[in-house]
């Protein structure tokens, strides 16, 4: 006999309290000994629709709902007080799909369902007629069944023609069934669709109980172990369940490096987490886990602490810091010398030195210029010497030079480096190319593996540093990150001009939304749509198939006429927040930067109320409180209320004005700027879980449509 634990099952154990899920725990070791014991009562219940479902006794008040499979599986479906869970089981049905190799959950008609007459086409439209539908003719029915529409509700989905009707559909349709539905009506082929259910479907001679597509709602118990995790150290679901496509990510051996792109709460950190482990538990193995920022790298060591990994095996480090320990273990970093702007993005040390090569210089150039020239062209290239730099392409860069002018930079650039060594100095970016070119000249890779989160983040010398730190070979780089979370402008990333392979089928996509809602997402994404975002190597990035699990409330924006009405309107709505029984510690207060909470944080310090501030990930202050946190600090992090303060179109503009900053940067400069403020508040809103208010005072974003 075999048991196993479905999604739905775990999502309301974690809800009971702690005495009942003890009598769960026990219940589960006396079923999987014994299903048919006089204590457990297994029995069919008539009001139940589906008589292979069954009820089981857990205490004299609580009763669990399995589905079986034959005469020795069954599945854990659902617990709750006797009435509720009969209640939850009785318009259910439970079924095995051999064309997915799932078990799905599928709502049953009732009796007011049977005689509705709704059709979601109008008139006398018929299914021929609708273009969206043309390919679901009677001889392709087939493909609705590969992914996963059970047969009795096909005559439901040929009457959908969008992703509206879709909606209105939802609740008659399984959760996966839906879900391809929504990829097919928001662009994705089906045949791609298709393709994905058969990779997650077991390999022939292999249990397709067991098959991926089942072990992302269904996972078989062989002991007490599972439950006494759940209820002892506070497992959570992403630890147990993986959607097909991040378990094929997790578990595949790939010929060389794989990337990983996916929209906000797609579960990128987590595959890339599993994969950690996986690797882990193979050979003896010297793993690389890293990231941009500091704050991240801290919320990772949160994350990884809980999938309980061999530390011996790995190092959590940020970029930055293996720079620094590769560079001196290998003496690239003379003793002494002094990283300029190390771990920031502020680079005013560097043009104060670009100035005072210019003070002994006449130049057509100033600082600005030449340093950002030096940066993004010389640095980013990795040209080594004048022959390379005068025939590279400098793509983005709104001025051209000549062939004399650009002689003229070169010697300026040898004179910045004369002065630098003079200094006991060397740029951040020069030093991860340095680093990288002497491990590959002399064949020094200090780790067997990298895993790589937050892509996005890195420029075009992190990533030729990283692939040197690690020898071209199976397995050797796993990078996740989603290319519309690029805030930080001028930081530019092409993977071929690196020297990583991500060509073709290395670089996949996750699809599947598990943090927000899907009102949320939806505003999310109207901020970056219809914007152009490369996938940063020489293609365009697409969010086709983005689709968020669980609905709520729509997010709204409201603007008023001074900051005072503003502080007002965001202490009602955390009196709110209260009323609902929203715990402080899970509402966080944001804004681009600190000086636009101010004001909320002085009238929360007024009213003796408590409240912390994020810096590096970590909450500084009454961790018990509202959180206050920037836009960019928000990065890795989650809340069930997101309150975004000082949203103008000042603030987080949508078109260049003569303001600052515009005022110093030409066209290219401008677009990048405009680019990276829409991915800003992209992450910003995709941090909260279930709520999202914003305001601010003056003139409303035009980012923003919601009212």
């Amino acid at each position: 006999m075999r048991l196993f634990l479905s999604d739905s099952f775990f999502d309301k154990f974690t809800e009971l309290p702690r005495n009942i899920q003890q009598s769960v725990r026990e219940f589960q070791k006396k079923f999987r000994e014994n299903p048919q014991s006089g204590s457990i009562h297994l029995e069919s219940i008539t009001q139940f629709r589906d008589s292979s479902l069954r009820s089981a006794r857990v205490t004299g008040e609580y009763r669990a709902i399995l589905g079986s499979l034959g005469q020795d599986n069954y599945m854990l479906l659902y617990v709750d007080k006797h009435d509720m869970a009969y209640r939850w089981a009785q318009n259910k049905r439970f079924a095995w799909n051999e064309h997915t190799q799932s078990c799905q959950i599928i709502p049953v008609a009732i009796e007011s369902d049977k005689n509705d007459s709704t059709n979601y086409l109008s008139g006398e439209q018929t299914i021929k007629d609708n273009a969206i539908l043309g390919l679901l003719t009677e001889t392709e029915i087939e493909k609705l069944l590969k992914i996963g529409v059970p047969e009795e509700l096909v005559p439901i989905v040929r009457k959908i023609r969008d992703l509206d009707d879709l909606d209105k559909a939802e609740e008659k349709l399984p959760q996966d069934a839906y879900e391809n539905l929504f990829s097919l009506f928001d662009g994705e082929s089906i045949d791609d669709i298709i393709e994905e259910m058969e990779a997650g479907k077991a390999k022939n001679g292999e249990d397709s109980l067991l098959s991926n597509n089942n072990k992302r709602r269904f996972i078989e118990l062989t002991d007490d172990g599972c439950l006494a995790q759940i209820m002892e150290e506070g497992m959570e679901k992403w630890q147990l369940f993986l959607h097909p496509s991040q378990s094929k990510l997790v578990y595949s051996d790939y010929n060389g490096t794989t990337k990983v792109s996916g929209s906000a709460g797609t579960g990128k950190t987590i595959a890339a987490l599993h994969r950690l482990k996986h690797l882990c538990e193979q050979q003896d193995s010297h793993i690389l886990f890293t990231t941009y920022t500091t704050a991240l790298m801290n919320n990772l060591s949160k994350l990884v602490t809980k999938m309980q990994i061999p530390s011996q095996r790995y190092e959590l480090t940020n970029i930055d810091k293996v720079l620094k320990q590769v560079a001196e273990a290998n003496h690239v970093l003379p003793n002494g010398f002094e990283i300029l702007d190390y771990g920031s993005d502020n680079d005013e040390k560097s043009k104060a030195l670009w100035s005072e090569v210019l003070d002994s210089e006449i130049s057509e150039f100033n600082e600005d210029f030449l340093h950002s020239e030096y940066i993004d062209v010389i640095v980013y290239n990795n040209n080594k010497d004048l022959k390379s730099y005068l025939v590279q392409a400098r793509t983005g860069r709104s001025k051209a030079l000549s062939r004399k002018q650009r002689v003229e930079i070169w010697k300026l650039k040898e004179k910045y480096e004369s002065l630098k060594i003079q200094r006991c100095k060397v740029d951040r970016m020069e030093l991860f190319n340095t680093t990288a070119n002497y491990l590959i000249e002399n064949d020094i890779h200090p780790y067997s593996n990298i895993i790589a989160d937050e892509f996005q983040d890195f420029s075009n010398p992190e990533l030729r540093f990283l692939r040197a730190l690690v020898k071209e070979k199976r397995n050797d780089l796993f990078l996740t990150g989603d290319p519309y979370q690029r805030i930080y402008s001028g930081r530019k990333i092409n993977f071929s001009a690196a020297g990583i392979n991500v060509r073709g089928k290395r670089s996949q996509k996750l699809k599947v939304n598990y943090r927000t809602t899907e009102e949320i997402k939806r505003m999310a994404v109207s901020v970056v749509k219809n914007q152009k975002y490369d996938d940063l190597d020489g293609g365009e990035e697409n969010n086709k198939g983005y689709i968020s699990l669980i609905h709520g409330e729509r997010p709204s924006y409201k603007i008023f006429s001074s900051s005072a009405e503003e502080v007002t309107q965001v202490m009602h709505y955390l009196d709110i927040c209260q009323a609902d029984d929203i715990p402080a510690k899970d509402i966080c207060i944001a804004s681009k930067t600190r000086s636009l909470y101010k004001d909320v944080q002085d009238e929360l310090h007024r009213k003796s109320m408590k409240y912390s501030e994020i810096k590096n990930g970590e909450k500084k202050g009454d961790k018990e409180g509202v959180a206050f946190s920037t836009f960019h600090s928000l990065k890795g992090l989650e809340f069930r209320v997101l309150i975004l303060v000082g949203v103008t179109e000042r603030s987080m503009p949508s078109a260049a004005s003569f303001n600052f900053p515009f005022m110093n940067m030409d066209a290219a400069e401008q677009k990048e700027y405009l680019t990276s403020i829409r991915s800003l508040l992209y992450v910003a809103i995709t941090r909260a879980r279930q709520i999202v208010f914003i305001t601010g005072y003056g003139e409303k974003s035009g980012l923003l449509d919601c009212e």
